[in-house]
């Protein structure tokens, strides 16, 4: 029975030399699988760094959007106000005493007026004009009725100078070379 043996022996050697590759096949599964879980640990991880700074990234644009946002706003408010006040001069204009009216008129012609020109204003003033251009004596005829809210336009004889002074005009020029300052003073 000694074959016996033999082959007893040769089995146990064959089942320990399986026992060993099985626990070396464990053993190399544990590592490729620690080995996997690991890599996707790493995946997960920069996945989720990428998920917040996008999520970062994001944040910052609405809140930029929405600071730009107000910034229009306030911008828009700040024009109608503007624009609110500009409208109120030139009512106040519209609305001023004959006297200080007249003293605007007289003062526009004497700096303004040559010999020969033709002069108009606005219905609401015709009289007043042609009462200070008879009262200075001077040598200018009224031309006619101009929409304004004041002031004069003059014209040389042939037509091809003409001076606007109206109240309008004035006012815009005024407005558009103050508004920087008006806003400074309004919006601090």
């Amino acid at each position: 029975m000694p074959l016996d043996r033999v082959l007893q022996e040769i089995q146990q050697k064959g089942e320990e030399e399986v026992r060993k590759i099985r626990e070396e096949a464990e053993k190399e599964v544990e590592k490729i699988l620690a080995r996997a879980k690991a890599e996707a640990e790493e995946i997960l991880k920069k996945a989720r760094e990428e998920a917040e700074k996008e999520a970062e990234a994001l944040r910052k644009q609405e809140i930029s959007s929405v600071k730009l946002e107000m910034k229009r706003e306030l911008l828009n408010v700040q024009k109608e106000i503007l624009e609110d006040v500009f409208n109120l001069l030139r009512q106040k204009i519209r609305d001023m005493d004959v006297d200080t009216r007249k003293k605007l008129l007289k003062t526009l012609l004497e700096k303004n007026a040559s010999a020969g020109m033709v002069v108009y204003s606005r219905k609401e003033d015709e009289e007043i004009v042609k009462e200070l251009i008879k009262d200075m004596k001077l040598d200018v005829k009224y031309g006619g009725n101009i929409e304004c809210i004041g002031g004069i336009v003059l014209e040389d004889a042939t037509g091809d100078v003409r001076i606007n002074m109206t109240f309008d005009e004035l006012v815009s020029q005024i407005y558009e070379q103050k508004m920087s300052e008006v806003s400074k003073l309004l919006f601090k």
